[in-house]
């Protein structure tokens, strides 16, 4: 494999290597009025990380994630709260150092 092959590899290695390789969300596009937002009544409640458990909507407190809390979620315990991740790879940041994750719910 020459030289450009392999940094080629690199680069595409690294792009999928963030938050167990899953390709980043799409923009969000502008709504139009037909697409308006349903009633506040209708909203999904987003629980704060270390708040969620099984059957919540939450965030993912290393990628900012939004998920539904599953009953085989990836979690971790810290300070008495658990927190629950989108993937493996944010739990290993996490468990790093979670006192810098924690405060970012």
């Amino acid at each position: 494999m020459n030289r450009s092959n392999l940094v080629a590899l690199a680069a595409l290695v690294l792009s999928t290597a963030a938050c167990g390789g899953a390709p980043p969300p799409a923009p969000a596009t502008p709504a139009t009025p037909a697409a308006a937002p349903a009633p506040a009544a209708s909203a999904v409640v987003v629980k704060a990380p270390g708040d969620a458990k099984v059957g919540d909507t939450t965030k993912c407190p290393v990628s900012g994630e939004e998920f539904v809390v599953e009953a085989t979620s990836l979690k971790t315990e810290h300070d008495g709260k658990t927190y629950y991740f989108c993937c493996g790879g944010c739990k290993k940041k996490f468990e790093a150092e979670p006192g810098k994750f924690a405060k970012k719910g």
